[in-house]
């Protein structure tokens, strides 16, 4: 169950001392404000944005063609809730095209950074990096059986005392079968996940999340996603009530305020590839599927998902309010409300604006356009903060996702 929230309590704050929403009735909409951030060393191609993630009192957001180690060896920025930058993280063993920050996450207290491109365990055998909130490493972490082109790394997420890391391209059970890890918040390996029916071209692992006491491994191949508790165990295998085999549900997925929500941007519902998301409970039964209001021809709305704060965020990046490509993010409530629609206010063509990188936490709502122009520095890219009302519910505070 979830609170609906209208009165502001000045009394009332999170763990990271941020006041938040309490009391009932329906949720009051406040106005946002937008806050621009680039890297402060940004260059050209640098892919700025191309992962975002909030949480802990922090933004974190990758740039994973930086070339500081070497041609696309990649980094990140760690911002806080304003916007001022607070460091730089690379990887301490970065090399070329290990494409550090095409994945990053926040949370219990930790940063997760993938690098799908390391080659410790054959190339492209995949890596990430846990790091403490003021952006000192603590560990490097790989998969115990890792092997060439598992991409271990490509999407992470770190919640409820636990880090998983997917690697969509493993290949146990076939070509592309696909497998999650989980770890401890010091890096130790606890469990490998795959499907109970794993098998060639599923791409699990394309995309995962923690939260509200489940992980979540999207499986956009087979268009499929699967829930599993804590320990690795699976719960439920969940798919569109309404869709294709081909319509890339699981391509994102997201956890959070009791709430599971699955993108799936190759569905048709308001044109060719317009995209749409569905919402779930945290027991897998389907609850909502939504589609942008204004939603038109490839739009691709659902490639990225965030659920937090009692929001949903949904991009749609290739939404052309601003040109062609320029992008664009919707707000929904839990139930599947929209509220609003985003815009970069500067928003241009092809900057991409919200592909593969929304996320909200701690008031805030992220969105990454890693293609913007920053001056005369093309696809350096760029990232956008948004305010949002603190609304908090009981799934927050028993998971301490606030």
């Amino acid at each position: 169950m979830a609170f609906k929230i209208s009165t502001y309590n000045k009394n009332h704050t999170t763990k990271y001392g941020e006041p938040y929403l309490w009391g009932s009735g329906d949720v009051t909409t406040l106005p946002s404000n937008e806050t621009k951030i680039t890297a402060s060393d940004g260059a050209a191609d640098d892919s700025f944005g191309g992962s975002v993630a909030v949480g802990c009192g922090r933004i974190v957001v990758g740039a994973y063609q930086d070339d500081d180690n070497g041609s696309a060896s990649g980094s990140a920025y760690i911002f806080d809730l304003d916007g001022n930058q607070l460091t730089k993280i690379t990887a301490s063993d970065g090399v070329l095209n290990d494409f550090f920050g095409e994945s990053v996450a926040i949370g219990s207290g930790r940063i997760v950074v993938g690098a799908y491109g390391d080659d410790d365990n054959g190339s492209q055998s995949g890596s990430a990096y846990i790091f403490d909130l003021d952006g000192t490493q603590l560990a490097k972490i790989t998969a115990s059986d890792g092997d060439t082109q598992d991409r271990f790394g490509g999407s992470v997420a770190v919640g409820c005392g636990r880090i998983v890391v997917g690697a969509e391209q493993n290949s146990d059970n076939g070509s592309y079968t696909g497998s999650a890890y989980i770890f401890d918040l010091d890096g130790t390996q606890l469990a490998k996940i795959m499907p109970s029916d794993a098998a060639g071209g599923k791409l699990f692992g394309r995309s995962v999340a923690v939260g509200s006491g489940r992980i979540v491994v999207g499986a956009s191949g087979d268009s499929t996603a699967y829930i599993f508790d804590l320990d690795g165990t699976q719960l439920a295998k969940i798919t569109a009530s309404d869709g294709p085999t081909n319509n890339f549900f699981g391509n994102s997925v997201a956890v959070g305020n009791g709430r599971i929500v699955v993108g799936a941007d190759d569905d048709d519902d308001n044109g060719s590839n317009s995209g749409a998301a569905y919402i779930f409970d945290i027991n897998g039964t389907q609850l909502a599927k939504i589609t942008a209001s204004d939603g038109a021809d490839g739009d691709r709305f659902g490639e990225a998902v965030a659920v937090g704060n009692g929001r949903i965020v949904v991009g749609a990046w290739a939404d052309d309010d601003n040109a062609s490509a320029s992008g664009s993010a919707y707000v929904f409530d839990l139930d599947g409300n929209q509220l609003a629609k985003i815009t970069a206010s500067d928003g241009d063509v092809a900057d991409l604006f919200s592909k593969s990188a929304v996320a909200i936490g701690n008031g805030r709502i992220v969105v990454g356009a890693y293609q913007d122009d920053v001056g005369a520095n093309e696809n350096q890219g760029s990232a956008y903060i948004y305010e949002t009302p603190r609304v908090y519910t009981p799934y927050d505070l028993i998971y301490n996702e606030v």
